[in-house]
């Protein structure tokens, strides 16, 4: 019996659950041997949500906020403009906004799967439903390439029309004005083949290095005849099914064990205080830990 074998060897119906903290770094360290004994190569990335019915999309994409991203980031750079001055690329910009809260089509992952299990069991307005914990492997592009700065250019992206998509990456710099339309369109609709890409996240705030940070730029559905107009898609079908290496793509977190793993993480040092340094965040886990409710 080979290693990964005895790893694999578990209560039927719960391999693919994870119940204690100790049960999600075993399978973790089993899916880290499969990676090695089959040469796989990528970084492992893990996405902890509170409920499983969630989708895996971005925030921009929710509540019919896609038709107003272009808005969004303008009326906050016109409010805010000492912070988002001209030296900050649009990817940075993406990534600060994300950091304070305005939608985006940025998604937090992590590298560490204990920081994404707390994830799948702090929100308390989910706390009567099983969580899910995704799993990607990944190779993560730096902020700097071609591809991450085309994604990024699209949150400020408002035309209507092919010729006005075309254009717009044209004026950005990101495509030579001296190719024809139709080389033009090739080379764009070539970069957004695939829906999202997974970069690096600039360690250039305390959270995302506590957090582990990376995420996943979203793009477009260039599928769509009218992609130009910029649309919303749930990746979940596309991460989590089979891909024929014994590494599942969902693990889920019942909710009747969220109390305990919570109480385990707490533990070992995660908790709200690890997670989010901002003082807000110190004080309400000092509140909660004494039970003392807010405005006693």
């Amino acid at each position: 019996m080979s290693e990964f074998e005895e790893f694999s060897q578990e209560t039927p119906g719960q391999e693919n659950s994870v119940c204690s903290v100790g049960d999600l770094i075993n399978k973790v360290s089993g899916f880290i041997r499969t990676i090695k004994e089959n040469n796989i190569t990528g970084t492992l990335l893990f996405r902890g949500q509170a409920n499983i019915s969630f989708p895996m999309d971005a925030s921009i994409f929710r509540n019919n906020m896609i038709g107003k991203e272009t808005t969004l980031i303008n009326d906050l750079i016109l409010q805010e403009p000492f912070e988002f001055d001209n030296h900050m690329t649009d990817f940075e910009q993406l990534v600060k906004m994300q950091h304070y809260g305005l939608p985006t089509r940025l998604i937090d992952v992590t590298t560490n799967p204990l920081i994404a299990l707390y994830f799948a069991c702090a929100d308390q307005t989910c706390e009567d439903k099983d969580g899910e914990i995704l799993i990607l492997i990944e190779s993560l592009q730096r902020p700097t390439e071609r591809q991450v700065q085309f994604f990024a250019a699209l949150a400020e992206y408002d035309g209507k029309s092919i010729e006005y998509f075309v254009d717009y990456f044209v004026q950005k710099g990101l495509i030579s004005k001296d190719l024809d339309f139709k080389e033009k369109k090739e080379k764009i609709e070539n970069l957004f083949r695939t829906k999202y890409i997974p970069v690096v996240a600039p360690k250039n705030n305390e959270r995302i290095k506590r957090q582990n940070g990376a995420f996943l730029l979203l793009g477009i559905d260039i599928e769509k005849p009218d992609y130009f107009l910029k649309n919303t898609f749930n990746l979940k079908d596309q991460l989590v099914k089979d891909f024929g290496d014994g590494i599942p793509r969902s693990l889920i977190v019942p909710q009747e064990y969220k109390e305990s793993m919570l109480k385990e993480l707490d533990i070992i040092g995660i908790n709200e205080s690890f997670v989010y340094p901002e003082l807000e965040h110190q004080t309400s886990y000092i509140r909660n830990k004494h039970y003392i409710k807010a405005g006693e």
